[in-house]
This record gives structure tokens, C-alpha cells and sequence, in this order.
């Protein structure tokens, strides 16, 4: 059994299996950013530039939690889906992201007091790179260099929730315009509301909502105050017209997210580094499908992951653990996926030509969807 994405069996899992799952007031950085956010999706080219960038970079995706928009969609409420752009977190959305927040505070203590041998050097003895193990994995999550968000609100919200415990002065939240999810025809909650410093007062505004007349809401408030939210990216409207996003576009923002997190420096092999980008489902399968699907690399992965992540979608919450590699040319692959603190991967149904075949029934419409109400949306 599942709940908001995980797994259910969580109290009683050990703590390997905790760490790895089955296979199948704010302070707004106005007008700066560091060198690695500066012209966020901007692709610079030359050969002096690729051999300067690392060829190595470990990304950890997580799905954002439910949103009225999805809440509606079960529900079969057209006002639902309807009467807003933008869609905040539904009530369940707020209780999955803070079991987000729970599962991470969990393994920082689990990983407090073992004394294990299983470090954050992923290198085999003759110093090339190796699988990463589960525990491996989690050291890195609580340790990133870059975190990233989706301009989106719920994506937003996600993360100041769910990862509250990692974000710091000294690692801010990074809105990437080029994150956002993919777009239909009309999309109302692919459709933005804020822009630039607006985005954070939506966000807070949002929050003090989902708490109303709970006693946590001043802490909560108190500690998003706290937070500092780089919107540099977003300073003008980001979101996609009305008519939807053509397929080149959707490449475009794909090959521009992925040459934004090939920026990341951090202590890891080769330079780089360990970023978090939390995002939609739509947008993070094609991710998958444009650098997982040629099955190159399947062997060092768990049985029926890469299947999962490109023809099913990753629960509220979900987090999944990637290795890019580039080549010599500066084309990236991913070399290693495996699903983190408990999410479950949906099983995928490959009878569809456009992968997407476990989105056939309604019931199981509870993607980003952005109005699509097809086969793989």
C-alpha cells in the first residue's frame, strides 16, 4: 500500500530499506545570483567551455505534492479545475510535504549514528565512478550544493515544506523558469499568477492558508520569513501561452534545465556537485524519457526502474535519485537512477505507444496533467 507516494510499510522498514525502496518575509535575492544561477537555461558554447564543465553531476528529482488541481481532478470538479490559475497545495498536499520534511529529518538522524564505512566517495579504488548505494545516496540528498524549484506554487510550496531543513542562507531556493511544467491548451494550473518578487508573497500568502487554525501556522510562517528565494529567473511572465507548449519547446526547457544543473560545482568527482530540483510529473518523465530510454545503462539500475520512470509518473513526493554523464561531444545520459526514502514506483504499462498507458483511467489522472486528459498525460 501507498500513502502521498510512499510507502506505507515505512514504520516498519530497516534502515536500509528506509533509505532505498522497491524498484517497482522573505529574503529575496533582488537583481543577484551567483555565478551557477546567473542566465539560468542559458547554453554557452565552445570547446574550451565543455572541457571546463564537469562531465559528472548528481541530480535529485522530487515530484511536488497534491494540488487542488489534482484534488479536483478526483474528484471531478470542473470548478475545481477551473476557478483559479496556479493551483496551490490541496490539505492532503500540505500532509505529504511535511512527510517529506519527517522522512528527511529521519534519515539525517539515522545517518547521525551510523558509523558505517559507506561515506560520500563514490569512487571505486581505481578512482573511476562506480554504482552509488542507497546510503550513499542519502548523504547526498542532505547535503546539496543547489536546490531548485519550479515557479509554479505548489512546486514552491513543496519545497519550503518538505526540504525546509536544507535550505539555508548559504542555499537558497532557486525558481527555474525552464521547470515549470509542460503546458496543453488552456492549462489553467500551468498557467501563472506572480512574477519576480510577487512569486514569494503568493507563496506566503498560500502557506498562511494551508495552516489557518492550526497552532503550527506561526512557526510555519516564522520559518518561511526565514528563507531566502533567488527569483532571478522569473521576473518577467514565465509561463507558457494559452495555446499550450509546442514538443521543440518542451525540448528547449529540457536541454536548458539540464545544462543548468551540468553548472553545479560542488566536492563530488570530476567538480561537480549534488543539486535538488523539485518539479512535475509531466516534465520530469520526459526528462527521463530524453536521457534514460535507450537502455544503455540499464544493467547497474534496480530491475524495472528506468521502465517505471519513462512510462509511469512519479508519485506526490516521489524522490529519485539520478548520475548525468556527459560524453566527450557534451551530450548527457543518465547513468544511474534509483527511487529515495521510500517512494514506490507505479509499475508502467507498455502497451502504450506513447508510454503513458497507466494514465487511462481517471482514477489514476493525479499527474501535474495541465488540463490533458489523454493517454501519457
Amino acid at each position: 500500500a501507498t500513502w502521498c507516494g510512499f510507502s506505507a510499510r515505512v514504520g516498519v522498514m530497516s534502515p536500509s530499506e528506509f533509505l532505498s525502496s522497491p524498484p517497482v518575509g522573505t529574503q529575496i535575492q533582488q537583481g543577484k545570483s551567483s555565478s551557477s544561477t546567473s542566465g539560468a537555461g542559458e547554453t554557452l558554447s565552445g570547446a574550451a567551455e565543455e572541457a571546463d564543465l564537469p562531465h559528472s553531476q548528481w541530480v535529485i528529482f522530487i515530484r511536488h505534492a497534491e494540488s487542488r488541481w489534482n484534488r479536483a481532478q478526483a474528484d471531478y470538479s470542473i470548478v475545481g479545475l477551473l476557478s483559479e490559475n496556479d493551483h496551490g497545495l490541496s490539505e492532503d498536499g500540505r500532509l505529504q510535504a511535511e512527510e517529506l520534511r519527517r522522512r528527511v529529518r529521519v534519515v539525517d538522524k539515522l545517518l547521525a549514528v551510523d558509523e558505517g564505512d559507506d561515506d560520500e566517495d563514490v569512487r571505486k579504488d581505481d578512482g573511476s565512478l562506480g554504482s552509488t548505494t542507497p546510503v550513499q545516496w542519502t548523504r547526498l540528498l542532505l547535503k546539496p550544493d543547489r536546490i531548485y524549484s519550479s515557479p509554479f506554487t505548489r512546486a514552491v510550496c513543496t519545497a519550503c515544506i518538505g526540504l525546509r531543513d536544507l535550505l539555508s542562507d548559504e542555499r537558497p531556493l532557486v525558481l527555474l523558469r525552464e521547470a515549470r511544467e509542460q503546458k496543453n491548451i488552456g492549462g489553467a494550473d500551468s498557467t501563472g499568477v506572480a512574477v519576480g518578487e510577487e512569486i514569494p508573497v503568493r507563496v506566503a500568502s498560500e502557506l498562511k492558508d494551508l495552516y489557518e487554525g492550526l497552532s503550527v501556522q506561526e512557526v510555519v510562517m516564522e520559518e518561511f520569513r526565514g528563507l531566502q528565494v533567488d527569483v532571478s529567473s522569473c521576473r518577467e511572465e514565465w509561463w507558457g501561452a494559452m495555446t499550450g507548449d509546442e514538443e521543440d519547446l518542451i525540448r528547449a526547457r529540457v536541454a536548458a534545465v539540464v545544462d543548468q544543473l551540468r553548472r553545479t560545482r560542488g566536492s563530488q568527482p570530476g567538480g561537480g556537485g549534488v543539486a535538488i530540483l523539485v518539479g512535475h510529473s509531466l516534465f520530469l518523465r520526459t526528462i527521463f524519457q530524453s536521457f534514460l530510454n535507450s537502455g544503455e545503462h540499464r544493467d547497474i539500475m534496480p530491475v524495472g526502474v528506468a521502465d517505471a520512470l519513462c512510462y509511469s509518473l512519479l508519485p506526490f513526493c516521489g524522490v529519485v535519485a539520478t548520475r548525468f554523464e556527459w560524453d566527450e561531444a557534451g551530450t548527457p545520459k543518465i547513468r544511474e537512477a534509483l527511487p529515495l526514502l521510500g517512494t514506490q514506483l507505479r509499475p508502467p504499462d507498455l502497451s502504450s505507444s506513447r508510454g503513458g498507458g497507466v494514465m487511462g483511467s481517471l482514477s489514476q489522472l493525479t499527474g501535474c496533467a495541465c488540463s490533458r486528459k489523454t493517454t501519457g498525460s
